[in-house]
């Protein structure tokens, strides 16, 4: 440590500096990006010092003040630390930086060492976090999970720092530019089918996060459900973790919403029943001999067709944690790599019912959820080494919400998400949906678009809500879909 700080500090010989400002500057940016930490105190008190003179003078500051600071602190800590450092030989450049690396990969093999000792202890003795008790194997692997997940985030291919200005980071841009200009499909995401949302948004990218927001009753597990197909379709591969509804309830969903896939319309022998399947009547086992044998070529075309993509259904036997989560979807991610493929999209229905950490404290509930919204977003943008993934969850609108909405044409505003302001602006996207008793009856869904940080927003626009099959449309879509003596048909496509 007293080497890499005689690299940031200005130290003459001979009234000539051992290193030139230029140089000390590089050291200590690259210092800055290295994230190695200051072990000792009197080192961390060093570096604010070193770090407030930069601030307000940009240039790093000389011994000589250093050392008149801290005597007039009258910190004989930091005086004694500095005379330690001028006897140092200086690192720069490309030396400075490997030293660094080496630095920081040791500190993480320390912090690792403490998590595991300390793991041992939750897991035999118990022990106190943060003021907290924690006990037991259960507690012991959520902590481990939760200080492991500090860890992994230190050591990604995810470029998060740099100087706009250096002319290396103008051509990266470029580059950048010219491999997007070169392949213009690799700028589309996952579709939700719904072609307002597709057109302003071109699909849900990785690292992307979308919340679909609405009140108890309005349509989100049901909407959230269909967006989860729609991507299976697509050919990407998903885990759906329900909190709320059951493994089994889920997957029924998910095949009976099979049953309403277009090619089925044009099948045939059971173009007739394309769309018509009851989810309740494949709850109750009340289909008839027909609706039996198509059900059952439904699941065969689902679970056997190659051009589909795959889907984990993960129902948590107690509560989700965001160290649930990601052990969850590492291991799914694990899972299909073993035949070469990755997970592409996440989906926690919903985020209001995640916990937050066992081992972290938080003033309320407000400020709970915040935590897991900003963890949610880590999560995306930092996924499998910075591949990164795609994650949706609903979130519940409050009754105020609803009520404002339901006088403003059932337009949701972002000040409706209560106690979630990080929700506004960690988000990509936030959908809202919107029911009242009379569009319930009448399966129409209602869409409005609150947040959309790459781009316009769309206007509002409403779906066509099947109750029987669970299956959620576009109008435009259940136009082409539906039997001609339909009355739907009858209206002009505005309408």
């Amino acid at each position: 440590m007293k080497r890499l700080f005689r690299s940031i500090i200005n130290i003459k010989k001979n009234n000539k500096p051992t290193i030139e400002q230029a140089e000390l500057k590089k050291n200590y940016r690259a210092f800055l990006a290295s994230r190695v930490e200051p072990e000792e105190t009197s080192f961390i008190k060093l570096y604010h010092l070193i770090e407030a003179h930069f601030r307000d003078y940009d240039e790093l500051p000389s011994i000589e003040l250093l050392m008149e600071k801290a005597y007039s602190d009258g910190d004989e800590g930091i005086v004694a630390s500095l005379k330690d450092i001028v006897e140092q030989i200086p690192y720069i450049e490309s030396d400075y930086r490997s030293i660094l690396k080496e630095k920081f990969n040791e500190q993480r093999k320390d912090k690792l060492q403490n998590v595991l000792t300390k793991t041992w202890q939750i897991a035999s003795a118990g022990s106190k976090v943060n003021k907290k008790q924690l006990e037991g194997i259960g507690d012991a692997l959520e902590y481990f999970n939760s200080e492991t997940r500090k860890l992994k985030y230190g050591n990604l291919n995810v470029k998060t720092q740099g100087d706009v200005r250096n002319p290396s980071e103008g051509q990266d841009a470029f580059d950048s530019f010219q491999k997007k200009k070169a392949d213009p499909l690799g700028g589309l995401g996952m579709y939700t089918f719904y072609q307002k949302i597709d057109d302003t948004t071109r699909g849900l990218k990785p690292g992307q996060v979308m919340i679909l927001a609405g009140f108890v009753g309005n349509g989100k597990t049901t909407l959230s459900t269909n967006l989860v197909y729609n991507g299976v379709m697509q050919g990407y591969n998903g885990l759906f973790i329900p909190l709320e509804m059951g493994f089994e309830e889920m997957r029924d969903m998910i095949y009976v919403l099979h049953a309403s896939n277009p090619e089925w319309f044009e099948h045939p022998k059971y173009k007739n029943l394309a769309g018509k399947l009851s989810y309740d009547k494949v709850c109750y086992g009340d289909l008839n001999d027909m609706e039996e044998e198509f059900y059952k070529e439904v699941l065969e075309d689902f679970t056997n067709n190659e051009d589909y993509g795959r889907l984990f259904i993960d129902k948590p036997s107690s509560g989700l944690s965001l160290s649930d989560l990601e052990v969850k979807a590492y291991d799914y991610n694990a899972q299909l790599q073993e035949d070469g493929k990755s997970l592409d999209f996440i989906l926690v229905d919903y985020v209001g019912l995640m916990q937050g950490e066992k081992n972290k404290r938080y003033k309320d509930s407000n400020e709970e959820v915040n935590a897991i919204i900003i963890g949610l977003k880590n999560l995306a943008e930092t996924f499998d080494n910075g591949r990164r993934v795609r994650v949706i969850t609903p979130f519940q609108i409050n009754r105020e919400g609803w009520k404002d909405a339901q006088k403003n044409g059932g337009v949701y505003k972002l000040h409706h998400l209560s106690g979630a302001n990080q929700a506004e602006r960690t988000c990509d996207l936030i959908i809202g949906s919107f029911m009242d008793e009379e569009m319930r009856n009448s399966g129409m869904l209602k869409i409005c678009c609150m947040k959309h940080r790459k781009g316009a927003t769309f206007s509002p626009f409403e779906l066509r809500l099947d109750h029987n099959s669970k299956n959620i449309r576009d109008f435009i879509q259940a136009q082409t879909e539906n039997d001609d003596d339909d009355p739907i048909k009858e209206l002009p496509l505005d309408t």
